[in-house]
């Protein structure tokens, strides 16, 4: 009896250290929980440097994490960027979904989705090019470019595909928007 009592001993005292050893071995952490204002700052520095398409004259109020709870952010990242879904056209407050993408040394770390409040001003409502306008289309293959008139067929902004009309001959092709009056014509393999 005596040394299954001593036994028992030993097994609780080495289980009490058991218990001490994974806290002493335990990972660094390399995540944590940013404050309400820095998921705006990190949402406002991505947008920037990101080249975000937000409409005209919008200004980010707030970026809220989208899942209920608390996220988790890397601690070191060496850049963030931003996915950003466009929002309704329409002005005023206006809510948008976008991922936060967090980059560690050239791989994803980390993708924490946010909706964004915007402050979106009534010019914004406002397209670059309106339906009718005239464009100069700028044709490109190999070292050959071409420009022509045509008419947009629906209103765009500045880096919107949208179809046009070939003034001449009548003939529709699919033109990306590069300026007020000029948008380039985009292959079908793109």
């Amino acid at each position: 009896m005596r040394s299954v009592l001593l036994a028992l001993a030993l097994v609780v005292g080495s289980a009490g250290t058991a218990q001490a050893t994974p806290a002493a071995s335990a990972k660094p952490k390399t995540t944590r929980h940013p404050a309400a204002s820095e998921l705006t700052e990190l949402a406002r520095a991505a947008i920037t440097t990101s080249a975000a398409r937000l409409p005209k004259g919008a200004i980010l109020v707030a970026a809220r994490p989208s899942a209920a709870g608390l996220v988790d952010i890397p601690l070191t990242p060496t850049r963030v960027t931003i996915d950003v879904t466009p929002p309704p056209r329409r002005a005023g407050t206006v809510t948008a979904t976008a991922v936060l993408v967090f980059w560690k040394e050239g791989d994803v770390s980390a993708r924490v989705p946010v909706a964004l409040e915007l402050s979106v001003p009534p010019e914004a409502l406002l397209y670059d090019v309106q339906k009718g306008s005239v464009l100069t289309l700028v044709v490109r293959r190999g070292l050959v470019e071409v420009s022509v008139q045509a008419v947009a067929s629906a209103d765009a902004d500045i880096g919107d595909v949208v179809q046009v009309l070939l003034r001449p001959s009548g003939r529709v092709l699919r033109a990306q928007v590069i300026a007020r009056d000029r948008a380039l014509a985009v292959e079908d393999g793109r």
